[in-house]
């Protein structure tokens, strides 16, 4: 039995009981008879211990403060690679001042209940409020300084070292009165939390913040009703003037705070999530739908010189003096690792894939890395090779290569082997290799031939073969993705920075001046007029429209463009309507889905890869011309999706299920 109540003690320990059985202990090696002397002892310890504690307790959440400044840190490094964290920093860092003060509140709450059932902590129990005023003071004082700071940015004014700290002093100060009325309410809610008592003194806690917020508001009391007026309708100006007026701005300033408050969290919102692409995209659809109108459908293309002279400047090549600037998206030393570790004979693999849109920047990519290859790696043989449509024949194609190569392929395959000895490192740029396939019976040995190709073992030949997505997306379906290209790279859409770039450093070149719509410019708030603002705004808008394509988005910016003599006024971009898209019938969207899946085809292709009558696939040229979306090449006459509806036109046959990515 005594090892049972033994076990059951131990069983039963607490650390609220620490400090009586401490007492006891040391009262029966004394022998000490007085209860009264045992009490008081037990518990000065514990309120000894507890106040240590509690100093530690706020040491350790100083640390967590300086740990969490640390991750600030580190996510802002990290941040140049992943954009979305520049954004979450913000998170991180406005956490960082108040997490002390939180986790002194939590310990407390958790304390209190654990601390009022032991008659040997009774003292430490009485001695909370002072630890919760403590907690309540760092609180108060941190929102005073953040209500000062985003009311005066509110009304567009940024405050000075020396007014920061006027700030903070005022809140200091605000923070030490408002003690009082708190140790008053504590107090009691130890003694009677329920009663008139309590209740008269909560009443009073309540009157005290709201009494303290109006004069923590007074000295800012004009930055305050701008701040107002920029989030309220422009109608309700007169009303917050007279509201907050200076006889009445004590008493009635804390009562339209709550509208600044959701101002300043939909604002820091906003920030926060502007790194995530699918919350830019919302936000610009957004603001399209508040201004779209009937005049920007029906808007009138500004054939004038000076527009002519002003486009000519955007359009997928510039003249041969002016080199068209690169904007680096990271493709170029992608592609350039993968030739790197084959030239240091870090691998074995000797081909690369690239897949992307049309007008993705692949073809750029591979001039430029060319172009680089020629400076940095001289003993290195480049081809680069353009495959000519339709390239279908297993022999049109080896002959193609064979020329190129200047080499004997008569043999295929077992040629390349034979002649890799004596072949000079050499590098073959394939480009538009969505013309060596036509999807039919019999179209495809161009394709086979090619993989038969580039699957021999090599050691001093590199493909690097460039090819429509789309057309990528119908090759897997019909070979097996595992079974063509180890080494496949796809291209990813362009960021809204990157389109930005593309776009300006393009428009500097011209040397006019660039002025926003007004329907860009915010009318109200902080960020009226604001021309950065403006110019974020627009870009998001085409970023969302062109989804990521940098031809796409050349072509929305000219028709979103104004030309003047010496300023280019910028609207919102115009999309087309998408209406004739939806009335198109069955016949004739297999015939747009033949061409998307191709990239360009021939009438007579057309014909022979939907065995569709010739009259049909005619129909559907003609309505796809009148509708703008389909247009024919001047160079060979092959039939092409306009640039302007190519995303338009892959969703809607997507959604039709005509296509294969």
């Amino acid at each position: 039995m005594a090892k049972t109540r033994g076990k059951g003690r131990t069983m039963g320990f607490s650390w609220t009981r620490a400090p009586r059985e401490v007492i006891e202990a040391l009262r029966s090696f004394y022998g000490i008879t007085d209860t009264t002397t045992l009490n008081l002892a037990g518990n000065a310890l514990a309120l000894l211990i507890g106040v240590a504690l509690f100093v530690l307790l706020a040491k350790g959440s100083q640390r967590a403060r300086g740990a969490l400044l640390a991750l600030h840190g580190r996510i802002l490094q990290l941040g140049s690679e992943r954009r979305w964290l520049w954004n979450l920093s913000r998170l991180v860092a406005g956490l960082a001042p108040l997490l002390p003060w939180l986790i002194l509140a939590l310990a407390l709450t958790l304390a209190a209940p654990l601390l009022e059932r032991s008659p040997s902590t009774r003292w430490l129990h009485w001695a909370l409020p002072l630890a919760w005023l403590y907690a309540l003071y760092g609180v108060q004082r941190l929102i005073g300084e953040w209500l000062i700071l985003r009311v005066a940015q509110g009304a567009g004014h940024y405050m000075q070292g020396d007014q920061a700290d006027q700030a903070g002093l005022r809140a200091r100060r605000l923070s030490l009165a408002l003690l009082l009325p708190w140790g008053l309410f504590l107090v009691v809610s130890q003694v009677r939390p329920e009663g008139a008592v309590h209740a008269a003194l909560a009443a009073l806690v309540a009157l005290s913040l709201y009494a303290a917020l109006g004069r923590l508001l007074a000295p800012r009391a004009e930055e305050y009703v701008l701040c107002l007026q920029s989030i309220l309708p422009s109608r309700l100006d007169p009303l917050a003037g007279i509201l907050l007026r200076r006889g009445l701005f004590h008493w009635t300033a804390p009562l339209l705070l709550p509208v600044a408050l959701v101002y300043f969290t939909t604002r820091y919102l906003d920030r926060l999530f502007a790194g995530f692409d699918a919350y830019l995209r919302l936000k610009a659809r957004w603001f399209r739908l508040r201004n779209r109108s009937e005049e920007d459908e029906d808007a009138e293309v500004d054939e004038s010189q000076a527009a002519q002279d002003y486009q000519r400047w955007f359009a997928a090549e510039l003249p041969d003096d002016e080199p068209a600037p690169f904007i680096d998206t990271g493709l170029l030393d992608a592609m350039g690792k993968s030739i790197r570790r084959w030239r240091e004979d870090r691998t074995d693999e000797n081909t690369l894939l690239v897949a992307g849109e049309k007008g993705s920047g692949k073809s750029l990519a591979a001039g430029r890395l060319v172009a680089n290859l020629a400076k940095d790696d001289p003993d290195l043989r480049v081809v680069s090779l353009q495959v000519p449509p339709k390239t279908l024949s297993p022999e049109a194609l080896t002959d193609l290569i064979a020329e190129a190569l200047n080499e004997d392929l008569a043999e295929g395959p077992a040629s390349l082997v034979k002649n890799d000895a004596d072949r000079t490192p050499t590098l073959l740029v394939l480009d538009e290799c969505q013309n060596v396939f036509l999807s039919r019976i019999g179209g495809l040995d161009g394709w086979r031939t090619l993989l038969r190709l580039t699957n021999a073992r090599l050691d001093n030949l590199f493909w690097l073969i460039l090819l429509n997505n789309q057309s990528w997306a119908y090759l897997c379906n019909v070979f097996g993705r595992e079974y063509q290209f180890r080494n496949a790279l796809k291209v990813k859409r362009w960021s809204p920075a990157e389109i930005r770039s593309l776009i300006l450093s393009r428009h500097h070149r011209t040397e006019l001046r660039l002025r926003y719509d007004e329907v860009l410019l915010s009318s109200r708030g902080p960020d009226a007029g604001n021309v950065r603002n403006a110019e974020q705004r627009y870009f998001s808008l085409l970023w969302d429209a062109c989804r990521g394509n940098p031809m796409t988005a050349l072509r929305l910016w000219q028709t979103s463009v104004k030309v003047g003599r010496r300023e280019v006024v910028v609207g919102l971009p115009s999309l087309p309507p998408s209406s004739a898209m939806d009335k198109a019938g069955e016949n004739l969207l297999f015939v747009y889905a033949a061409i998307a899946t191709h990239e360009n085809l021939s009438g007579d292709e057309i014909v022979a890869v939907t065995h569709l009558s010739e009259n049909v696939v005619r129909y559907a040229l003609k309505a796809g011309f009148d509708a703008g979306f389909i247009r024919s090449s001047e160079d060979d006459g092959r039939y092409r999706l306009v640039p302007l509806w190519y995303h338009a036109m892959i969703t809607h046959l997507n959604r039709k299920n005509l296509l294969h990515e």
